[in-house]
This record gives structure tokens, C-alpha cells and sequence, in this order.
């Protein structure tokens, strides 16, 4: 089956506040509304090929599953989504693979205009898998009405979600599990400053980060476990991206480089990748 990286949830407490930053970083959104739970709404920063940064936050108190702690926390990086043409048949094919499956579940969002957004989506994996999994969407309406490229980024050097980075505490089971699950071919490895071991596979949108005695990892994987902590924007030159973008000196990558954005308040947690 087809699975696209669809977006990634960029989770916050006050939705104007991250809003502000994106801004200041040259990554301007687009309010995207408010979800049917009544307590979360979203704005959206759209690429050219349709993947997405989701900024969510609450707007009031109250009980909803989209990551309360990461939005509590200013976790950044809370999931990482893939877009399916049958989400029932993902979850089956799950099944048949021997995890746990959540789901199907109908979401949706009203944006400001009016329109209703629809959705199907399943989650996968035991409880302390299911952020370090993709969830997988299915969309019940237009997929033009859930994403339209921002105009902050549409048609420059940031083409969209090169790669997630999930943080993991035990990189080879963390490749077992992906290579069984999703057939990903054995990964590419390399030391990298901040992330420890970093495990990339050739062609798709995940690497792996052990930390390997870094700190501010080894303290995300406390306190919110396995699962995404940073999300790697694309781009075919790096240099480019650069000229556009607040980014930092370029690092070694596995399979290419990556340039974080100069921001105290998202760290290491939003940066570019020049695959090559």
C-alpha cells in the first residue's frame, strides 16, 4: 500500500505564540480551525508536494486525545501521519502483523470560511509505540480542502517534510521494528552533535536518534517516551535555504546535511535536510 508523509503535529500551548515564531522564522501559516472536539485548533504551514506542519494548541481546557501532554509541555514534534488510500486496509494489514490498532476514527475540523474538513484515521502499536508509529489518514473530503501550500513557502527552496527524527532508546530495536512493519531497507548511521546516533533509510522520511548520553534527548525520552522530536524540512539546496531562512551552519548527515533554524525557543527541534 501507498503511504505518503502527510504532516507532522508541532504541539504548543498557545497557538499565537508558535504562530509568531513560524512567522519570525519566515514560515508564515494559515489558521486551519478549529477540531470537532471543541478544545484544540490548528493552523497550517503547507508545502508544494502537500506534506505539512501542524502548529495545534488548545483554545480552552478540556479532554481530547491529539498529545494533551506534548501541547502542555511546548513538546514541538508530538506524531508523525502518513496519508493512506484505504485506512481500513492499513489497519488490517497491521492486524495480520501482529500489532494492536486503534481505529478507524472520524475527525474533523471547520475552517474559518466555513468549510467542513473530514477525515478517517487509525493509530498503531501498543500504547508506547503509537507516537514512535505513524497514524495513518484517510481523507473523506477533497484533500484540497484539508492543505493548500502556505504562500510563506510556496515555490521556494522548502519543498516539504524531508524526514521525521524520532528519538528511541534502542536504535537496533527501533529498526527491527520498522523493517518488519514497513519493509524499510537497512538504515545509513553516523554520529551526529546534539542526537547521538543517527539512523536514516535511504528514500524514506525517518531517522532514528539514540542519544547516546545527550541530554535534552535523553530527557524527552523520559518524560514523553519514544516518538518524534524533530521534524526536517526539505530542500535540493541547502544554500538556497539559507539565503531564505534563519538557518544555522550546516552539519553532516546520514545520506546528506542538515541546517537547524535559529530559534532559543524550538532548538534543535525544526530544521532543514539536504538529502543527497
Amino acid at each position: 500500500m501507498s503511504r505518503t508523509l502527510d504532516h507532522v503535529p508541532f504541539a504548543w500551548h498557545d497557538l499565537e505564540e508558535i504562530t509568531a515564531e513560524f512567522d519570525r522564522l519566515g514560515l508564515a501559516p494559515d489558521y486551519g480551525g478549529v477540531h470537532d472536539n471543541g478544545h484544540t485548533h490548528m493552523a497550517v504551514l503547507g508545502f508544494d508536494d502537500r506534506s505539512y506542519v501542524e502548529l495545534i494548541a488548545e483554545r480552552e481546557p478540556g479532554d481530547h486525545d491529539f498529545w494533551p501532554r506534548h501541547i502542555r509541555a511546548d513538546a514541538g514534534p508530538a506524531a508523525w501521519c502518513v496519508r493512506v488510500p484505504d485506512v481500513a486496509a492499513e489497519c488490517k494489514r497491521v492486524i495480520e502483523a501482529g500489532r494492536p490498532v486503534r481505529g478507524p476514527l472520524s475527525d474533523s475540523r471547520e475552517r474559518e470560511d466555513g468549510t467542513l474538513v473530514e477525515w478517517d484515521r487509525a493509530e498503531f502499536g501498543a500504547p508506547d509505540e503509537r507516537r514512535l508509529l505513524p497514524f495513518a489518514i484517510e481523507d473523506r473530503t477533497p484533500l484540497s480542502s484539508r492543505i493548500a501550500p502556505s504562500d510563506s513557502v510556496a515555490g521556494g527552496p522548502l519543498t516539504g517534510i524531508g524526514q521525521v527524527v524520532l528519538a528511541v532508546p534502542d536504535l537496533d530495536a527501533a529498526e527491527r521494528t520498522f523493517r518488519d512493519l514497513y519493509r524499510y531497507p537497512r538504515s545509513i548511521r553516523e554520529q551526529v552533535a546534539g542526537f547521538g546516533t543517527v539512523a536514516s533509510f535511504p528514500g524514506r522520511p525517518v531517522a532514528l536518534a539514540a542519544p547516546d548520553g545527550t541530554a535534552w534527548l535523553d530527557d524527552r525520552l523520559s518524560d514523553l517516551g519514544a516518538g518524534p522530536c524533530a521534524c526536517l524540512l526539505a530542500t535540493d539546496d541547502l544554500t538556497a535555504a539559507r539565503e531564505a531562512a534563519p538557518l544555522g551552519e550546516p552539519t553532516s548527515w546520514p545520506e546528506g546535511r542538515v541546517a537547524f533554524f535559529d530559534s532559543d525557543m524550538l532548538g534543535s527541534r525544526l530544521g532543514v535536510v539536504e538529502r543527497t
